[in-house]
C-alpha cells in the first residue's frame, strides 16, 4: 500500500469519527433540552399547586370570619347591621314601615308638622295639596299625607291619592275638623313570595269636629301589601322634597296595594 493510500484511509477514518461525534453531540443536546423542559414544567406545576393551597387557605379563613355587625354612617352615627339578601327584610322592619307610613298618611290635624322651635309653639295651618279626585272634582289631601304617599309604588300612589282627596273632609283645612287613625291591631307580616309581604291592620278613623267632641268612628280594616325595593343612597345634607322622599323610602320598602279586609267570624 502506497503512502497516498494510507493517507486517504486516515482521512476517511477521521471523517467517520467526526460524523459520529457530531451525531452524539446533537443527541446529547436534544436530550438535555427535553430534560430541562421537563424539570421547568414540573417546577411550574409545583408553584401552581402551592398557589392553589394558599388561595384555599385564604378563602377558608374568610368564610370563617364573622361578618361586620357595626357600620358607621357619614353623619358619624354607628348602627348595628345583619347580613341579609337584597330582597329580604326583617319582620320588625316591615311592621314598623307599615305602621309609620299609615299613621303619617291617615292623620289629618289641619296643621303642618313643625320644623323649628317657633313652629312647635305656634304651628302653621295646613293649606293642603290640591288633587283631582276620582270624580274629577277638585279636592285636597293633607300635606303629611302627600309626603307619606311617596312610600307607595308610583302606579298605586296616584289612584290612592285621588281616593283620599274624595274622603278628606274640607273642614280639615279650615281648622274645624281633625281625623286621627287609631290602630287596634297590626299583625305580623306574612310572606307572599321573595321580597313581598302582606299585613292585616285593624284600626279606626276617628273624626272630631266642632259639632261633636265624642267623635265619629269609622272602621279602617285593611290588608296592606308591601314589596322590597332598592333603598336610596344617603345624599348627605338635603332638604325639601328630596329629604322627604329619602326619609319615607330609606327602609327599602314600598306599599303597592291596599284592600278592604274581609270581616272574619266573631
Amino acid at each position: 500500500m502506497s503512502v497516498s493510500d494510507k493517507n486517504l484511509d486516515l482521512e476517511n477514518c477521521e471523517r467517520r469519527r467526526l460524523r459520529f461525534l457530531n451525531r452524539a453531540s446533537k443527541q446529547f443536546s436534544t436530550g438535555d433540552t427535553l430534560a430541562l423542559f421537563a424539570v421547568g414544567t414540573f417546577g411550574l406545576h409545583l408553584i401552581t399547586l402551592f398557589t392553589i393551597f394558599l388561595l384555599y387557605d385564604s378563602y377558608s379563613q374568610l368564610s370563617k370570619k364573622a361578618p361586620p355587625s357595626l357600620v358607621q354612617l357619614e353623619t358619624g352615627k354607628s348602627i348595628k347591621v345583619a347580613p341579609i339578601g337584597s330582597l329580604e327584610r326583617a319582620p320588625q322592619v316591615v311592621l314598623r314601615f307599615v305602621s309609620d307610613t299609615m299613621t303619617l298618611m291617615m292623620n289629618w290635624s289641619g296643621m303642618l308638622a313643625p320644623t323649628t322651635v317657633e313652629e312647635t309653639a305656634k304651628p302653621k295651618p295646613d293649606p293642603g295639596i290640591d288633587i283631582r279626585s276620582l270624580t274629577n272634582s277638585r279636592g285636597k289631601v293633607a300635606s303629611n299625607t302627600w309626603q307619606a304617599s311617596h312610600a307607595l309604588s308610583e302606579d298605586f300612589r296616584k289612584e290612592f291619592l285621588k281616593l283620599l282627596a274624595d274622603i278628606t273632609p274640607p273642614g280639615v283645612f279650615k281648622g274645624r275638623t281633625q281625623v286621627v287613625l287609631v290602630p287596634l291591631s297590626i299583625q305580623s307580616p306574612v310572606k307572599i313570595t321573595e321580597g313581598k309581604w302582606k299585613i292585616k291592620m285593624i284600626a279606626n278613623l276617628t273624626i272630631f269636629d266642632q259639632s261633636s267632641n265624642l267623635g265619629e268612628v269609622i272602621p279602617f280594616n285593611k290588608e296592606i301589601f308591601v314589596q322590597a325595593v332598592e333603598a336610596p343612597e344617603y345624599p348627605g345634607t338635603i332638604d325639601g322634597l328630596a329629604a322627604v322622599i329619602y326619609q319615607v323610602r330609606s327602609s327599602g320598602l314600598e306599599i303597592y296595594a291596599i284592600r278592604d279586609l274581609p270581616q272574619e267570624n266573631l
